[in-house]
């Protein structure tokens, strides 16, 4: 990740701050950047979706109308960051060296804790995956379905 002054990490999104606003950015591997902007003052915000990691490059996606209410505002930004995470590799970036790191042995049990995983690999590094509340219950369907033996 590059280090371009955004002095705040909130639950995983970067924060900046000026007189009356709040700029949300949330940098995806696959070259894409989701933007959320909060006008405190006037109570309204906005989603945005753009190639480019620093969120200046070509708009993929943006609200069409601003949201009144900081509860839709970030269950839109969730579904833009689901949305534009399943989109392929933009502008010739290189792939994210997670993928290869998925692919090591895990280590042990794994933790679960609250919607989150955390797997020690082989190596000794930890990875946590994060799932949102239907992710945890689709996991748990999933492992259901897989558990079961037919007869």
């Amino acid at each position: 990740m590059v280090d371009d002054g955004w002095p705040e990490v909130v639950q995983g999104w970067e924060l900046a701050r000026s007189p009356g606003r709040e700029t949300y950015r949330r940098r995806l591997a696959n070259n894409v950047t989701v933007l959320v902007i909060w006008e405190s003052v006037a109570g309204v915000g906005r989603v945005k979706a753009r190639v480019g990691s620093s969120g200046l490059g070509r708009e993929l996606t943006c609200s069409r109308a601003d949201f009144r209410d900081r509860e839709s505002l970030w269950t839109a930004a969730w579904c833009v960051v689901e949305m534009a995470a399943n989109l392929p590799l933009f502008e010739g970036e290189r792939e994210s060296s997670a993928e290869s790191l998925v692919r090591e042995p895990v280590a042990g049990s794994v933790e679960v804790d609250a919607g989150a995983l955390t797997f020690t690999l082989v190596s000794g590094r930890a990875v946590t995956v994060e799932l949102s509340g239907e992710q945890v219950a689709e996991l748990v369907r999933g492992l259901g379905v897989a558990g079961r033996v037919e007869a």
